[in-house]
């Protein structure tokens, strides 16, 4: 279940980068309030108390009560997610919060991270584990927004593949093509490589080759004839 949170903000009036700074020096942050068919509504937010109402598991999909204040008085309220927001490179720091008014009776499309529980048995048997996917958009109402998609991967045995297909989220759909994988174990390698059939005819061929003749030995030089003694007269 997805608590909706409470958060309050100032409604402003005035735009622009040069306003956008004056606003961060004061410590605060420009945002917007916008869809569902009503109007764009510029609003103030103190990040600090962004964070703070924050869900730490949900994160930007926390589901918000956003109440709007101007001149001390409030002057309506919002059913909203972040649905956009941009941070500081360097120090981290959120700069900009766009939050989008949602019907709470309504699906809306959200992206969630993809968690991997347990030790699947085709690892344990000394196969190794590939994913494939770190996200996923499901389809649900903003009471039923999961923090994360766990996948076991607990039965899985060697040379198996999960896919999209075979999971489910309570109260809700996901929206990635059903044949999509996002596990597979692959089968432990063998350490004794077995030869290739190119190198088993080769072998082959060379056994069956008639062994060449041996190169005959070069006649030797004959000796030279010796010259005959002379006769006494």
């Amino acid at each position: 279940m997805n608590e909706q949170r409470e958060i309050t903000v100032q409604v402003r009036h005035t735009q622009g980068k040069g306003d956008a700074r004056k606003l961060r020096v004061k410590g605060l942050i420009p945002a917007i309030v916008y869809g569902a068919g009503g109007e764009h509504r510029s609003i103030t937010v103190d990040p600090r108390i962004l964070r703070k109402t924050m869900d730490p598991a949900r994160k930007l999909n926390t589901w918000y009560k956003v109440t709007l204040e101007e001149d001390g008085k409030v002057v309506g309220t919002e059913s909203c997610i972040v649905c956009d927001h941009q941070v500081h490179k360097v120090k981290d720091a959120i700069l900009h919060v766009d939050f989008l008014r949602v019907d709470p009776a309504k699906e809306l499309t959200v992206r969630i991270p993809v968690e991997v529980s347990g030790r699947a048995a085709g690892v344990v048997a000394g196969g190794s584990l590939k994913t494939f996917l770190r996200y996923v958009h499901v389809s649900v109402k903003p009471s039923d927004i999961p923090a994360s998609l766990v996948v076991d991967i607990t039965p899985l045995q060697s040379g198996e593949t999960l896919r999209i297909k075979d999971l489910s989220i309570p109260g809700g759909r996901i929206l990635e093509n059903g044949n999509q994988s996002l596990a597979h174990i692959e089968p432990a390698k063998i350490k004794i490589e077995e030869e290739s059939d190119a190198d088993k005819k080769k072998k082959a061929a060379a056994a069956k080759a008639p062994a060449k003749p041996a190169a005959a030995a070069a006649p030797k030089a004959a000796a030279p004839a010796k010259a005959a003694p002379a006769k006494k007269k």
